[in-house]
């Protein structure tokens, strides 16, 4: 599957949204509310308590399927439990919303843990609350705040490191143009980016990239410029109408972007070019600086043929805001895990033991299996692991909420992004119809303030 099917699972759509609007629709207004005592005796059993008998089943995508199976069958050999792993097909977050409105509903699921992706689950009472869950306190720095928080409660176990938007640049190219130390502050960002141009680096065709024709990616370079005020409440401002898209906060972002391609500091094909092209572009040095997630360091990797020595040696990873270093968080589906609330006390007891289970007995297990970055503090990440996502993954500490994490809706910003590289819609045009399109969603919410 290419990234940008991936990632199109990060930026929600509006197809999507109106999804889980219609979630929030169908919940019953009389529902009396959960009291759930998540402290109570055996609310969280025993991780190897033996479950002979029980049937379980987990939906996960087309990229996320394969995630738990170790856990699964150690979980199965341990408890005698049986597990399925049911595949929902792309757009996933579609059809599992539609799916559960018309009353199919799993044990358990992989699931973007951010307040937009879970609040329609929310409205209709379907999903098991995790607070008091037995490994958040162990949880390494910055991940038990990093999702699957509502409200006060925990309605997701993150299993894995979510993305930090940031820069991944090319180490040989910073080298070449005389670059000691990554920039702070997206105003030393810009005179780095310069700083690459006139060194007329061997080799390199622009100072940055962008790939407008997936779109995905451009709206990385607005979002983490927006990290300090994040830290500072703008989204619980835009969430109520207090402030918007089109003021100065946000359209003075998208403004700095779009300054940039005036200033020809990206790739002449900046509209059309894809995510493939950028990584190839960052891997072989004929671009300096990429701004996105994690998923484009995966495609890297794979131009690397995963050797962590070749990635440590060219690729490099610092978060970057405003002002200076904070790094900004945009967890995925295939992060997080929820449970649903069935009817059936038995199997809703059983698979709040799985989630346990993978994360404490199984846990060293499962980063050895994946290959990736441990967030529990007793459990080593393998040797493996490129240096790359393990300043990512540092970058967890002190991180800011994304427009996904903390907003009440995602309109289509990264559509409109593209739509401004491609010159089919202005600075104001394009914040004017992100703004306008989450105003929509969040009036059908209900939410005030619209």
């Amino acid at each position: 599957m290419k990234f940008s099917q991936i990632m199109r699972r990060v930026t929600a759509t509006a197809t999507a949204l109106s999804i889980g609007i219609t979630l929030a629709a169908c919940s019953n207004p009389t529902a009396s509310e959960d009291t759930t005592d998540t402290t109570a005796a055996g609310y969280w059993p025993a991780a190897t308590t033996k479950l002979d008998g029980v049937k379980l089943t987990l939906w996960a995508a087309q990229n996320s399927n394969k995630i738990p199976l170790k856990v699964i069958s150690d979980f199965e050999q341990a408890t005698g439990a049986k597990v399925d792993v049911v595949t929902t097909p792309d757009p996933y977050e579609q059809n599992v919303q539609t799916k559960i409105t018309t009353g199919d509903t799993p044990d358990l699921a992989f699931w973007q843990p951010t307040k937009s992706m879970l609040q329609g689950f929310i409205a209709q009472d379907k999903l098991q609350k995790l607070d008091n869950a037995p490994w958040v306190s162990n949880y390494t720095e910055g991940i038990a705040d990093a999702g699957g928080i509502v409200d006060g409660t925990r309605y997701a176990a993150l299993v894995s490191t979510p993305p930090v938007m940031g820069v991944y640049y090319n180490k040989q190219v910073f080298e070449k143009a005389g670059i000691t130390e990554t920039p702070k502050g997206w105003d030393a960002f810009v005179a780095t980016a310069k700083k690459i141009a006139d060194a007329h680096v061997s080799g390199m065709d622009s100072p940055l990239f962008e790939m407008g024709g997936s779109q995905w990616g451009t709206q990385y370079a607005v979002q983490i410029q927006l990290a300090e005020a994040s830290k500072d409440g703008l989204w619980d401002r835009v969430n109520t109408g207090k402030e918007k898209f089109t003021d100065p906060t946000i359209k003075n972002a998208i403004a700095n972007y779009d300054e940039l391609f005036s200033q020809g500091l990206y790739n002449k094909d900046a509209g059309s070019a894809k995510d493939t092209d950028e990584a190839e572009a960052l891997y072989t040095g004929k671009t300096g600086m990429v701004i996105c997630v994690n998923s484009l360091f995966n495609e890297i990797a794979a131009l690397a043929n995963n050797d962590t020595a070749d990635l440590d040696e060219k690729i490099g990873f610092f978060p970057l805001s405003s002002e200076g270093n904070i790094g900004t968080v945009i967890p995925e589906q295939n992060n997080a895990v929820v449970a649903f609330r069935t009817g059936d006390e038995k199997r809703e007891a059983a698979a709040r033991q799985f989630i346990n289970f993978w994360m404490t007995e199984d846990y060293a297990n499962f980063v050895e299996d994946q290959k990736i970055i441990s967030v529990i503090k007793d459990v080593d990440s393998p040797s493996t692991v490129p240096q790359a996502l393990r300043d990512s993954a540092a970058a967890i500490e002190g991180v800011a909420g994304s427009m996904q994490s903390a907003a009440i809706a995602n309109p289509d910003l990264y559509i409109n992004l593209s739509d401004m590289i491609n010159k089919t819609k202005t600075v104001d045009s394009a914040a004017e119809a992100t703004q306008d399109q989450f105003a929509q969603i969040a009036k059908a919410q209900g939410a005030e303030g619209f």
